[in-house]
């Protein structure tokens, strides 16, 4: 329980307690916490997240490492519920208010691509990237002809892991892994080998362009080709990149609880674009 309850408009009251504070610091009542904030800062340095992975099929925090490289600080991101939001959340950067726009929870899955167009038509000069994986992307992939007859441009970054993976993980606790996997045999796109659904021909049809990568060595460049293929066409543009199927993102039940499945980085090399390297 606190130990003083406070119900206010938060600027109210991080305001007043914002004046208290300079008072106390002028009078030399405020502790100082310079040391204790250095430390804590060290300690999240030396627990860094590994993003550096060069596996293939490619792993998901290697995807954020790029999508940190290319995009600049003035970009706003968009999307939904899934386990895709949920690492991006803990790995993308995002530096100013509603740059981070999450479009609802638990039940609507796929207005990653209609928020994605709203933002859009909202602002036309605003760099826009929307990441969804495989199935938020496919539940209303048909809103893309939308960007395409109003010629609202946009980078959306698919991750695709063949799976629905926020569901696969929830039920490792209960040792179940049932009917989540959406993979299948494309007959008419054997370079997908099983992954199922053919996103690039999918877009292509709606009349947006789309990129496929493999390789974490391309991602970043097919981004930049992306950002290119927005400009000339003044549609969406999608980057599909080829995840491997069964990866678990750190979570728990609590925040001083969070399990982590990942290896965490040994140096600063093994987590290149994390806050921390920017420090430094």
């Amino acid at each position: 329980m606190p130990d003083l309850g406070i119900v206010s408009d938060a600027n109210e009251a991080l305001s007043v307690l914002i004046d208290v504070a300079k008072t106390w610091k002028a009078q030399g009542k405020l502790r100082d916490r310079t040391d204790w904030v250095s430390e804590c800062q060290q300690r999240k340095a030396t627990m860094l997240r590994k993003t550096h992975y060069t596996e293939q099929p490619v792993k998901p925090m290697r995807v954020y490492e790029e999508m940190n490289r290319v995009f600049d600080r003035d970009t706003c991101y968009v999307s939904t519920i899934g386990l895709s939001q949920i690492a991006a959340a803990q790995f993308l950067h995002v530096y100013k208010p509603r740059h981070w726009i999450n479009c609802g929870q638990a039940g609507p899955l796929g207005w990653t691509v209609p928020a994605a167009l709203g933002v859009r038509a909202a602002d036309p000069e605003r760099q826009i990237v929307a990441i969804s994986g495989d199935y938020d992307f496919q539940f209303m992939i048909e809103e893309l002809a939308v960007g395409a007859q109003f010629n609202l441009p946009y980078v959306h970054v698919l991750v695709n892991n063949s799976y629905l993976g926020l569901i696969r993980q929830a039920q490792c606790q209960f040792d179940i892994d049932y009917c989540v996997q959406l993979a299948f045999e494309n007959q008419n796109a054997p370079e997908i080998a099983d992954y199922g659904v053919d996103h690039v021909t999918v877009v292509e049809g709606l009349g947006c362009k789309a990129l496929r990568v493999t390789d974490p060595e391309q991602i970043a460049s097919a981004l930049e080709q992306a950002k290119i293929l927005m400009q000339i066409h003044r549609v969406p543009v999608v980057v599909e990149i080829m995840l491997e199927k069964v990866t678990n993102i750190s979570m728990g039940v609590e925040i001083n609880a969070v399990n982590e499945f990942e290896s965490l980085a040994e140096s600063i090399a093994d987590a290149p674009t994390a806050l921390a390297a920017e420090r430094r």
